[in-house]
């Protein structure tokens, strides 16, 4: 029997590999990336031996075969050599490769996330018996801004904010209808916006909410650029009025951030739990139970510059040039949305048994994973 993922070089990947290594299993693991397999190997050991905190168990790198391929290549550009062993004993394939990109233009996405998947379900053909399990993300309720949002609901009615989340929606629409004509088993893994208090070393998968972060840094080297002091006012180097920064949106909205090393445990535990039968897809909310206010995540980015100051407000009057430019980016950011949505969590309850719930993300938290001490140290 064995094992084939996609995605593994990716912050969430890269964290379900090493989940799936720490059973005694001698099961081998076939790792399919871009790159050659000896480029591919080096990236990945070198995530995992740093995920590990130390030298992985023994024998683990032994069950790791590493193919090049390409989820958007018809048959995953593989050779027939490669495909034949891939397929051998294969039971569950994990598909956690897609791309993530904000600009207008949806081709790329269509390409890579909906004909990608479609070429995985080509592989799965030949494996009649293997258990797919697809990584989608909760934002496949697109625009919907309130209620509490279940986990079998799939919906486009409220339209949505990226071509990204419509990209995730058509991709489990397309999984639903294979499942039912096919017969075969599949489940839809709906994380929320990932986050990590851990710091990662330059050249390992850096963590979604780092585009925010980067948007921020941005503009505040665009205001240097334009106006004297404006640095120094950031870091708190000079006296006078902090910099205030206004976001026009609902002062109450929330966000729903989730550890990222309790979704990878959450979703290899739910893996040894399959669908109730062919032909059936099973959808679970990887989410955290405590939504966070949107507030206190702006709270902890303000912590980068300890002389501006980022707010919400529900009306913005008179937005400055760089006001504008945050709320044109900022909200075209999958997870960045501000919204009263809660998440059903019943399937993925049941599912990964005695897991004991993540524990809540609060300012500190939120402190250590936006990278305040670093981002300052370094300013």
């Amino acid at each position: 029997m064995s094992i084939l993922i996609t995605g593994a070089t990716g912050f969430l990947g890269s964290r379900i590999l090493c989940e799936l290594l720490t059973d005694a299993s001698d099961e081998p693991i076939t790792v399919l990336g871009r790159g050659t397999p000896q480029t591919l190997r080096a990236r990945v050991e070198a995530a995992l031996t740093w995920l590990s905190d130390a030298t992985p168990p023994d024998g683990a790198f032994d069950r790791l075969r590493f193919i090049s391929g390409d989820i958007s290549q018809p048959g995953l550009g593989l050779t027939s050599e490669d495909r034949a062993q891939v397929l051998d004993g294969l039971r569950q394939v994990w598909h956690s490769a897609a791309l993530l990109t904000l600009g207008d233009d949806p081709a790329p996405l269509h390409r890579t996330n909906v004909l990608g998947t479609c070429n995985v379900l080509d592989l799965l053909e030949a494996a009649p018996t293997a258990h797919l399990l697809y990584v989608s993300t909760a934002y496949v309720a697109g625009r919907r801004s309130n209620g509490h949002v279940l986990e079998n609901d799939l919906s486009e009615d409220s339209g949505f904010m990226c071509h990204y989340e419509e990209s995730k929606y058509t991709t489990e629409r397309l999984l639903h209808a294979w499942a039912a004509r096919k017969g075969r088993e599949v489940t839809v893994l709906r994380p929320s916006l990932l986050i990590t208090d851990r710091p990662i070393p330059a050249g390992l998968p850096a963590q979604p909410v780092n585009v925010l972060t980067q948007l921020i840094d941005q503009l505040a080297n665009g205001w240097t650029a334009r106006v004297h002091g404006v640095k120094e006012f950031l870091k708190g180097g000079l006296r006078g009025d902090r910099v205030h920064i206004r976001l026009e949106a609902d002062p109450e909205g929330t966000l729903n951030l989730l550890q990222v090393e309790y979704a990878a445990r959450a979703m290899v535990r739910a893996a040894a739990t399959p669908p109730d039968g062919p032909g059936r897809v099973r959808t679970l909310h990887v989410t955290h139970p405590q939504e966070t206010r949107f507030q206190t995540a702006l709270d902890a980015l303000s912590t980068r510059y300890p002389g501006s100051s980022v707010r919400v407000c529900a009306r913005l009057t008179n937005p400055t040039r760089q006001e504008r430019s945050l709320a044109a980016e900022a909200w075209r950011m999958p997870g960045l949305n501000m919204l009263r949505r809660t998440y059903d969590r019943t399937n993925l309850l049941k599912a990964v048994g005695d897991l004991p719930d993540p524990e809540p993300i609060d300012h500190a938290y939120l402190v250590r994973a936006l990278g305040a001490a670093k981002a300052l140290q370094s300013a």
